[in-house]
């Protein structure tokens, strides 16, 4: 008898503590009611909904003797407000020069190296950096095919 009792009250102690959920009730006397309804920043599936992606072509082409070269990436955001994607173009080891597989080197400089969106939601926005090669360097060069690699870095920023 005392456990029917004890649980009985355990019942009746948890429906007194528990609060409905409902915003308003309507009677039968008609009348309106409010509701609020509000958005989640993460998925149904618990990812986070803010996001970015830059792309950026595997491999770009500066045409022989070209002395300015312009190369493009695109930023696709859907962010929080006030916050965009700032992406920085660097030569990776920072030494400005390409080399060919014989190790013959060409300098280069870079410009235009630093994008950031305009707003939290873009859509495929282009941003456009800039390889240049001095005419001294060309003329100083052996005619071979010459690479180096660029380091991307993008990260959120306050706009």
């Amino acid at each position: 008898m005392k456990k029917i009792l004890a649980i009985a009250l355990s019942v009746v102690m948890l429906l007194a503590v528990s609060v409905p959920a409902f915003a308003a009730d309507i009677t039968t006397d008609g009348g309106t009611g409010t509701a609020i309804i509000k958005t989640s920043t993460q998925t149904s599936g618990g990812e986070e909904g803010a996001g970015f992606t830059v792309s950026i072509p595997a491999e770009n082409t500066i045409y022989w003797k070209a002395l300015s070269t312009d190369l493009k990436y695109t930023v696709t955001s859907q962010l929080g407000p006030n916050t965009g994607v700032q992406v920085t173009v660097d030569d990776t080891d920072k030494a400005y020069v390409m080399t060919d597989e014989n190790d013959y080197t060409l300098a280069y400089s870079l410009a235009n190296t630093t994008g950031i969106t305009a707003s939290p939601v873009v859509n495929g926005a282009e941003f456009t950096y800039t390889v240049n090669v001095a005419e001294e360097a060309w003329n100083a060069a052996v005619v071979s095919e010459y690479a180096d690699e660029l380091t991307f870095t993008a990260e959120l920023v306050a706009i």
